[in-house]
């Protein structure tokens, strides 16, 4: 079992030999006898994670918060993204972003037009001379 062999072999063998186990009884046992301590601890961090996942509240935008907790599955190694789903992400992302600086341009035209924004600068003074066409 230490080495790795599938539990269903196992199971097998063991029927061969008129002394038969289940795999499910031998996955069981190898679970909780012989799993080396890091990995136990690992299992159990990541259990406790995904519960307190389950009851993190937040008054901050979802999406910020769904970043940030794909973020840490990432780095602990527990979500694997597809490329697809990283480039749909980075579309929303973009699309965001392009509508915000829009409603930002449309507010200082407003402001601009209404006569209440102040636009920063060195004034000039033009003087242009009319002619009628001719040189």
């Amino acid at each position: 079992m230490k080495e790795g062999l599938p539990d269903s072999r196992i199971s097998a063998w063991l029927k061969e030999q008129g002394g038969y186990i289940s795999r499910i009884t031998l996955g069981r046992h190898k679970r909780d006898h012989l799993i080396d301590a890091f990995e136990k601890k690992r299992k159990e961090a990541a259990e406790v994670l995904q519960r307190q996942q389950k009851t993190i509240k937040s008054e901050a935008d979802l999406a910020t918060l769904v970043r940030n907790q794909v973020n840490l599955m990432l780095e602990d190694g527990i979500l694997m993204p597809t490329l697809a789903e990283g480039l749909r992400a980075q579309e929303i992302i973009d699309r965001r972003n392009e509508k915000s600086t829009d409603r930002d341009l449309t507010i200082m035209l407003a402001q601009v037009l209404g006569g209440v924004a102040v636009i920063e600068g060195t004034a000039r003074e033009v003087r242009m001379e009319i002619t009628d066409g001719e040189a």
